[in-house]
């Protein structure tokens, strides 16, 4: 829902026709990758590694018509939906994936008419998994429903060898994982490189026709003060050692509660960045199960019980970045947690997101925290607000 909300508000402010009748810029590419897989857990070691992955891509997208400053103060941005399938040749554990995601792109860097270096963010949700069974599938620890997120960015250089043809050629790192909304929930990481053919059907120029009109305004540079809060929940594994449970995983969400505070500068329109500082509860801390008879119905029962409130509480900072365009951004956190509740996890965690802007200074967020940067802990959404002061500048 909130992908769809954010490309309608990006097609709204990017694409949509003007008084100008400029028709939309829309065109289609086919993608094909080649890459590996990342041993980081038991279900792709060893004997179970993927040293080899295929996929495919076809998308349709919509690109700026660069006849407003905004598109090239955000780098000629573009939006689309695609349709991804991947061939891991495991078919027993693993299924014949597909996804239906969303893509963001842009212009980092232009160098000549004809090429450039771009950008490209995907989210969607992948089907078809053959998820984790403790009898039927019992080593696809990497994934523990059908249903899982699709993440992916990539960095591509672009070549326009005709005027509506583009050929791309890049780096892409994409994960695969449910959030632990259902465990076991390892995940996958891949690493690829791919080529893909764009056709453009209504382009008629490499670049759109520049007006010096069209230069965006001085950017007011100032700091950005964001304040956020989380809610959540998730999954836990316990230690079933002497217990008599049937599994690690328990079949009970526990809440996980937050807060954040992010202080950044904004000294462009596209980028954004700085330190960050994040506070959470989380339920499933020092969790103990064990399984039991009841005494009254004679029914056979599992237990759980809750850790001290004390240790469920984490506080760590971090790092933030965002990658901005109107209405909305993507962002992402690399952080150490210097009070550590979730032992069985690292300290050093991840948060990559998406922040859409609601109503002026009010945004909402979808995301996923992860540490390791491959083990993901929970989807989450929050709602914030953001504060803005002006930058001093400086005296002669």
């Amino acid at each position: 829902m909130l992908a769809g909300l954010i490309l309608l508000f990006t097609y709204t402010t990017l694409f949509a026709n003007d008084s100008t009748k400029v028709k939309p810029q829309h065109f289609v590419s086919f993608n094909t990758v080649d890459g590996f897989v990342f041993p980081t857990n038991e279900s792709v070691q060893g004997e179970y590694s993927i040293p080899h992955y295929t996929s495919f891509s076809l998308k349709y997208g919509l690109a700026s018509k660069g006849d407003k400053w905004e598109d090239y103060a955000y780098g000629l941005p573009y939006v689309g939906v695609g349709f991804y399938m991947a061939e891991f040749y495991r078919h027993d554990d693993l299924g014949q994936p597909f996804s239906i995601y969303l893509f963001q792109g842009g212009r980092l860097r232009q160098f000549t008419d004809r090429f450039s270096l771009n950008y490209e963010v995907n989210l969607g949700n992948s089907f078809n998994w053959k998820h984790y069974d403790p009898f039927d599938n019992p080593y696809n620890l990497a994934l523990g429903s059908t249903v899982n997120v699709h993440v992916a960015a990539s960095a591509y250089l672009q070549w326009k060898f005709a005027k509506k043809f583009d050929f791309n050629a890049g780096l892409s790192l994409t994960h695969f994982s449910n959030g632990a909304t259902t465990l076991p929930n390892s995940g996958l990481n891949m690493a690829s490189v791919f080529v893909e053919l764009s056709y453009h059907f209504n382009r008629e120029e490499y670049l759109p026709k520049f007006d010096a009109t069209l230069v965006p305004p001085a950017f007011k540079q100032h700091y950005q003060h964001d304040l956020s809060f989380l809610i959540s929940s998730r999954h836990a594994e316990v230690d079933t050692l002497g217990t008599g449970l049937a599994s690690e995983f328990t079949g009970r969400k526990f809440k996980v509660l937050g807060g954040s505070y992010a202080f950044l500068f904004a000294n462009n329109y596209r980028y954004k960045w700085g330190p960050s500082t994040e506070f959470v509860y989380d339920e499933s801390v020092g969790i103990t199960s064990w399984r039991e008879l009841h005494p009254e119905s004679g029914k056979t029962l599992d237990r759980v019980k809750l850790g001290s409130l004390r240790e469920r509480f984490s506080w760590g900072l971090s790092i933030k970045g965002e990658i901005v365009q109107p209405h909305y951004s993507v962002f992402a956190n690399i952080g150490y947690d210097f009070i550590h509740s979730h032992q069985k996890e690292s300290r050093i965690y991840q948060i990559l997101g998406v922040k859409l802007y609601l109503q002026n200074n009010l945004f909402g967020t979808f995301g996923i925290r992860a540490t390791d940067l491959c083990r993901a802990q929970y989807l989450y959404w929050n709602l914030g607000y953001t504060f803005t002061t002006k930058k001093r500048q400086k005296s002669l």
